[in-house]
């Protein structure tokens, strides 16, 4: 009995012994160049494998370093996977019914590098096909359904995947972007014909920063590589994500909801005042994520519908879209939305609101087209159209449209304070370009227009500024403290240093005013120009100072007057000095007679025009 179980001894030690030299002397490599052809034949790439081996601990399986899985040489000359250790498990009772089923497959610090081009392709939607170009991989190799040996070499119970990079470059936009999931972990189980799999992802969106966290479930996994349907929940930053929906003939149909999101939980700059927050966002998608036929469009997701709801402070905008990446469209509506809630800096100092708020707009890769936009305020119609070339600043704008019909007194109430104020009816067109920089002051430039009728200007009386000037208080009529005017015309101008006012005309009982000037960025006023005062009231001027009538055209006196001071208080006053320059040229002409000898033309000059001389030239 003690030799049998000394021979038994024996004989597990020499078992034990064969089972731990086989990974040594059994070479599996031997096998990689008679399979590898059968592989890359059926992947239509490149497939490199530096070494095999067979082991037993912790289980059966083999263990792969150093895989390399080729692109398609349209799209890259790099590897399209890098796999430095791949570990594959097998089970141990299949393998005595000479069957191998797959119990796990680890892999260590993967590379996945997906490329989506010019075309909109992308790099792996060619795998067991041929390449987009028309060329095939593998030369030999005939076209199969691209994607039945990815799906048979994920035919496992579990699949993990630790420390991975996802590299992502998108040639479509221009120019190129590249996108980064860092510190990948991906885990699945029941990856297998007729079952349903589960999936967890985690990893960093870089270069963002941002984590993700992402699980689901999909299948009855089809041989075809279609998933009836697929349940998928996850949080991107901060913002929780769910999709449903089902993958057929390899194209993805789903619906997307995200109940709330906001711009403060993505780090970026925008430039923005306020964050703006989405709310009860919903789409509905359709995307072909491997091309059947290379000649399908560019854009291979369509989004029709979305709903959601944008938030600004306390105002809330319905908007609804469709599209295809490269142009989607935009209608936003809002009942009512506060001046306040604007996200971008303004100069308004007191609320008011839109209401009616419409607007239709197209985006196109970092692209704003605002086609329309159109809303009433201040009992008046505003409609305008625009372009935002990008999000964040450095950024320009160009924009365009008219302010009609609006009560200007109600407008006046939400200005900066000032000394003025005004009533009537007024209308506003511009065709403005700007440059928003990151740091400095915005810069704009473009004409702009203001016409206002029928109204008075409080606070500027031109009677009394006439009389005060001429030293005839209360002479040509009671002060009212406003002036009266029928129309009001300003051509005007954007630029770098200010508002260029290249004509000013105002039209009001008696008066005719007509200017042009400046208005800076400091807030300062610089005006010149004429008041041309009509018919009794400058016959009244004339009396008191009859030389006067010397600078009179056409039954008109015409005084020149500049305004200085600031936007919140501008002063006009009459340019006593360039009028008594126009006289002085007018008496000039009669002294020339004078000078010849004229000596009556002398006697009515001093007789017309003493009183007013020492007026104009303080003697």
């Amino acid at each position: 009995m003690r030799k049998f179980m000394v021979a038994v001894a024996i004989v597990l030690v020499l078992l034990v012994l064969v089972l731990l030299s086989l990974p040594f002397l059994l070479d599996l490599n031997r096998y990689r160049d008679q399979y590898l052809p059968i592989l890359e034949q059926a992947l239509h790439r490149t497939v490199e494998v530096q070494d095999v081996r067979l082991t037993f601990y912790p289980t059966l399986g083999v263990q792969l370093r150093e895989v390399a899985i080729g692109d398609d040489p349209v799209f890259s000359s790099t590897p399209f996977l890098l796999f430095p250790s791949v570990q594959v498990a097998v089970q141990w009772k299949p393998l005595l019914q000479r069957r191998i089923e797959v119990k796990s497959v680890v892999i260590e610090s993967p590379v996945v590098q997906v490329v989506r081009s010019e075309k909109g392709d992308f790099n792996f939607s060619t795998m067991g096909r041929v390449s987009t170009d028309g060329r095939t991989s593998i030369k030999g190799a005939e076209a199969k359904d691209g994607v039945s040996p990815l799906l048979g070499a994920f035919a496992v119970r579990q699949f993990s995947m630790t420390g991975g990079t996802l590299k992502f470059e998108d040639r479509l936009q221009e120019p190129s972007k590249v996108y980064h999931i860092n510190s990948l972990i991906l885990n699945t189980e029941s990856v297998a014909i007729g079952e349903t799999a589960r999936v967890q992802m985690q990893g960093i969106l870089m270069p963002y920063q941002i984590p993700l966290d992402v699980s689901g479930r999909f299948g009855p996994l089809q041989e075809n590589f279609d998933v009836p349907t697929f349940d998928i929940e996850g949080l991107v930053g901060k913002v929780a994500i769910n999709a449903k929906g089902k993958i057929i003939k390899g194209q993805v149909i789903g619906d997307v909801q995200i109940p709330k999101a906001s711009t403060r939980d993505i780090p970026m700059d925008f430039g923005l005042k306020k964050p703006i927050e989405v709310s009860q966002l919903q789409a509905h998608l359709v995307a072909s994520i491997i091309s059947r036929d290379p000649k399908i469009a560019s854009d291979r997701m369509r989004i029709d519908p979305l709903t959601m709801n944008l938030h600004v402070g306390q105002s809330t905008i319905h908007v609804t879209g469709k599209g295809v990446p490269s142009q989607f469209s935009l209608v936003g509506q809002a009942p009512i939305f506060h001046s306040e809630d604007i996200p971008v800096p303004h100069q308004i100092q007191k609320p008011f609101a839109l209401e009616q708020l419409e607007f239709w707009a197209e985006l196109q890769g970092e692209m704003l087209n605002v086609t329309s936009l159109k809303a009433k305020a201040f009992d008046g119609t505003l409609s305008a159209q625009g372009m935002l070339n990008r999000w964040s600043p450095p950024f320009t704008f160009s924009t365009q449209g008219a302010f009609k019909d609006f009560s200007a007194e109600a407008l006046m109430k939400v200005m900066p304070p000032t000394s003025l104020s005004l009533t009537g009816i007024g209308e506003f067109e511009w065709k403005v370009n700007g440059l928003v920089p990151s740091s400095a002051r915005p810069e704009f430039d473009g004409p702009t227009n203001v016409t206002l009728r029928d109204g008075q200007i409080l606070g500027f009386d031109l009677i009394k500024i006439i009389e005060d000037s001429l030293q005839m208080a209360g002479m040509l009529g009671p002060s009212t403290g406003t002036t009266k005017y029928s129309v009001i015309e300003a051509q005007t101008a954007l630029e770098k240093d200010g508002l260029a006012i290249r004509r000013l005309t105002g039209t009001a009982p008696n008066f005719l005013l007509q200017g042009a000037g400046k208005i800076g960025l400091d807030q300062s006023v610089n005006l010149k120009g004429t008041v041309g005062i009509h018919s009794s009231m400058a016959e009244k001027i004339i009396q008191r100072f009859p030389m006067a009538k010397v600078v009179r055209q056409e039954g008109q006196l015409t005084l020149p007057f500049v305004i200085r001071g600031t936007v919140q208080n501008p002063k006009l006053k009459l340019d006593t000095q360039s009028l008594g320059n126009q006289v002085k040229k007018k008496i000039e002409k009669r002294l020339e007679k004078v000078l010849q000898g004229d000596n009556q033309e002398l006697q009515k000059l001093l007789d017309e025009g003493k009183d007013l001389l020492k007026q104009f030239f303080r003697k």
